[in-house]
């Protein structure tokens, strides 16, 4: 990264490390060393329900239920002459092919194969199979080193049962990273979400992010990836901390109003380098969630959700239709942006940069702390796998990290208070508590 006078750029060269997801490129193989959410359970309700097609740091796959409940995910195209599975019959056992009839398990070990019978269970013939596992509605998946499997990461969101959770996806049409960074952004929220903050703009918090447009940021090291602060001053004696999180790699955390709250977190899945699915992951911790709060993310009015199009995974408001902006009402201020809905407006200013952006082109300054120093650690990720290094969070452990927002003395030391927070405990010296998720 280059620096000069406060401004901050990317290379050439490392733009396009940072851009590549498939197993050719070095970025890509550090991605393989994490399990990945391939599809949601839902799409493969029962045994030998119709496969579902997938597409994964840039492979074409094809997820399937089996006679026996057990998922499997392959590559799309039958390793004989490459016909799609997708179109394959799945029934007794396994997903045939139905050109030649050549049958594989969710191993991809071929259990039938009509035209050459003496192949069967044969390796010269067996289709590409990725690990997977189920859990909390994911079907989840490992395109790495089967020598090397890591554990899924120990996410809040994993840890409690299924009536205290609550999981959907949409499509994002740009690069994951390009996508993810809107969630670790916290100087946007004043413009971007400004008619939501001017619902309240009397609350002395949100008074100052509305005041406060160039926070300061601090970006804390962590096992899992980073914690990162956005200091904004408040008042002459304290500061206002918005803390989230970066959960390697493709995970965010936005800060919340309390630890007690239902928590929210994203998936970013990078589909290929310019498509992204979005997973949004919401739990708490202690209850099971509301018949209200259910109603609204399944309408895609509240929490980390869009509203979808019916039977489909594409929002509602999307690049296509232009958000469905409204200029009247943009140009009134009655929806400062113009775009109903937090995740629309996010989705909006981050799809329309193009499907993959050139960083190097961007002229980024100190509010962009949090994108800088994420991007730093995706770079380091890939130099460590390319030497044969561990990468940032491979164990998976210190996932369960919620969001902080709070009011301390400046000269307390506020990695400590946060800690103590995220742990459940209370800060002794907080002078006040909230914020808006992001």
């Amino acid at each position: 990264m280059e620096a000069s006078n406060g401004v901050f750029r990317f290379t050439a060269a490392e733009h396009r490390i940072l851009a590549g997801v498939s197993n050719s490129t070095s970025m890509g193989n550090a991605l393989r060393n994490y399990w990945f959410p391939a599809c949601l359970s839902e799409e493969l309700p029962e045994p030998d329900s119709p496969p579902v097609r997938t597409k994964l740091l840039g492979e074409p796959l094809v997820a399937f239920r089996d006679s026996g409940g057990a998922v499997g995910l392959l590559n799309e195209f039958c390793p004989h002459r490459g016909s799609s599975l997708f179109f394959g019959r799945n029934a007794d056992g396994g997903l045939q092919c139905l050109y030649h009839g050549w049958k594989f398990n969710v191993g991809g070990d071929c259990i039938e194969n009509p035209t050459s019978p003496g192949l069967v269970g044969r390796p010269e013939v067996a289709q590409t199979a990725y690990p997977t596992c189920e859990a909390g509605g994911i079907v989840w998946a490992y395109l790495g080193d089967a020598a090397r499997l890591p554990p899924l990461p120990d996410l809040g969101y994993l840890k409690v049962d299924e009536a205290r959770r609550y999981v959907s996806k949409r499509l994002q049409p740009c690069h994951w990273l390009q996508a993810l960074e809107a969630d670790i952004d916290s100087s946007h929220v004043p413009y971007l979400h400004r008619e939501e903050l001017l619902e309240e703009p009397d609350h002395p918090l949100v008074r100052n992010i509305l005041e406060e447009t160039a926070p300061y940021f601090e970006v804390v090291d962590t096992d899992y990836g980073l914690m990162i602060g956005a200091r904004r001053d408040f008042g002459e004696d304290a500061y206002y901390w918005r803390v989230n999180h970066w959960l390697a790699p493709c995970y965010t955390v936005v800060p919340a109003e309390s630890t007690t709250e239902v928590r929210k977190i994203h998936a970013w899945i990078p589909i290929d380098e310019t498509t992204t699915w979005v997973y949004g992951l919401t739990w708490h911790p202690d209850r099971d969630l509301t018949e209200e709060e259910l109603e609204q993310y399944t309408a895609g009015t509240g929490g980390i959700y869009a509203e979808k199009l019916p039977g489909t995974y594409l929002a509602v408001r999307n690049l296509a239709n232009d958000y469905l902006v409204d200029r009247a009402a943009q140009s009134a201020g009655t929806i400062w942006s113009g775009i109903t809905g937090n995740q629309e407006q996010d989705d909006m200013a981050t799809a329309s940069m193009g499907p993959a952006y050139d960083r190097s082109k961007e002229t980024l300054v100190g509010t962009d702390g949090g994108v800088i120093a994420t991007r730093q650690a995706l770079l380091s990720s890939s130099a460590d796998a390319a030497s044969g290094r561990p990468v940032v969070g491979v164990e998976g452990s210190g996932y369960d990290a919620p969001g902080v927002s709070v009011v301390l003395p400046r000269d307390a030391d506020w990695v400590a208070e946060i800690r103590t927070m995220m742990a459940g405990g209370t800060s002794h010296v907080a002078m006040a508590t909230g914020g808006l998720d992001s």
